[in-house]
């Protein structure tokens, strides 16, 4: 049993392995096409046959986000392009990097708290570019938007932090109706524009969405680490739509806390920082925990000492102050157990928001 599972995680590593190096690979193809092929657009080009770039307001490994008008309605969009060339194997390219996003976009139209697609297009024969428009939210990501005036990251009351995860939540429950994990849930990919009341988020870069309903094995790694479920630190590979809440979790934990929660270098060490926080108790009950666990990790979580629900204790501690009703929310999106985490909908239910977020 213990060889098969070492096998197993052996086949993960080297899998994620080759999907990197292919990444990297498809990245440098990318940029030499663009850079040395006669058909490549020249770097003077600014209108595609229906967009005007007006300005980039983001970059990634295969192309550039422009704020674009839309010379058809009049509309200010956001513009995903890529770059790319008129041959066979650079469609296929270009298909299998937007074809996915195109998909999980069109799955979720009306989905709130979701970016909303406009248009899609694998080869613009004004500028040989693939671009997918989107409404554009304009302000800063999540991640931005958690720092103070100073640049470092801030505290955040619970009022506000609940607001944030009232959206997050609606958000995830749209996708995981629509029939699909989003897989890369961080600050990052998280659009805010206005705040208090009026406050507007989308959950953005879907990416990496992948059909629930589809076949293991599934990719992984996936998620960034500081946001990654145990089960896939575990290296498995056979999950399901928990790995977007857990995510959900761990940026509510850090709007209350103004910092990660969990935090390790590696996998190994990232799932020791949860368990020596949750505890190995839970994830015991797995059905499919392993016999090895990282070491020094007892069976209780210290979950909620580290957000105390007396005022007066967290300021002694200097920890931040979360309601039972807040903490029964935290703690459900946080179970290490996948088969007993909350999901994104039965969260929604809970006590904690059926106060209205107003102010």
């Amino acid at each position: 049993m213990a060889y098969c599972k070492t096998q197993r995680a052996m086949q993960a590593a080297a899998t994620a392995a080759a999907e990197r190096k292919k990444r990297r690979e498809m990245a440098r193809a990318a940029a030499s096409a663009t850079a040395s092929s006669p058909r490549a657009p020249p770097l003077n080009v600014k209108t595609t046959s229906r967009y005007e770039k007006l300005e980039p307001i983001g970059a990634g490994a295969f192309g550039v986000v422009y704020r674009a008008l839309d010379l058809r309605t009049g509309e200010t969009v956001a513009l995903k392009c890529l770059n790319g060339i008129d041959d066979h194997i650079d469609g296929r390219r270009v298909d299998s990097i937007f074809a996915g996003e195109v998909r999980a976009l069109e799955a979720c139209r009306g989905v709130p708290c979701v970016v909303q697609l406009r248009d899609a297009c694998l080869h613009d024969p004004a500028t040989g570019e693939a671009h997918i428009a989107m409404e554009l939210v304009s302000g800063p990501s999540l991640k931005d938007a958690m720092r103070g005036r100073n640049g470092v990251p801030r505290r955040h009351g619970e009022r506000e932090v609940r607001r944030v995860a009232r959206k997050l939540l609606a958000g995830a429950a749209g996708i995981h109706a629509a029939g699909l994990m989003h897989r890369d849930m961080k600050p990052d990919n998280v659009l805010v524009h206005g705040g208090g009341g009026g406050l507007e988020l989308k959950i953005c870069d879907l990416g990496r969405a992948r059909a629930a309903a589809d076949e293991p094995p599934f990719s992984n790694p996936v998620v960034a680490r500081s946001y990654r479920a145990p089960e896939l630190l575990l290296g498995c590979r056979e999950y399901g739509a928990g790995v977007d809440t857990w995510a959900i979790g761990c940026i509510v934990a850090e709007l209350l806390a103004g910092g990660l929660l969990f935090c390790g270098d590696t996998s190994w060490e990232q799932l020791g920082e949860v368990l020596g926080v949750l505890g190995t108790g839970d994830i015991r009950e797995w059905s499919q925990c392993p016999e090895r666990l990282p070491g020094g990790c007892g069976p209780t979580s210290f979950l909620r000492e580290m957000f105390p629900s007396s005022p007066e204790l967290a300021m002694v501690s200097g920890r931040p102050a979360l309601s039972e009703a807040g903490f029964e929310v935290l703690s459900g999106l946080l179970r290490c157990n996948p088969e007993k985490r909350m999901t994104a909908a039965d969260a929604l239910k809970c006590r904690w928001f059926e106060e209205a977020d107003e102010g």
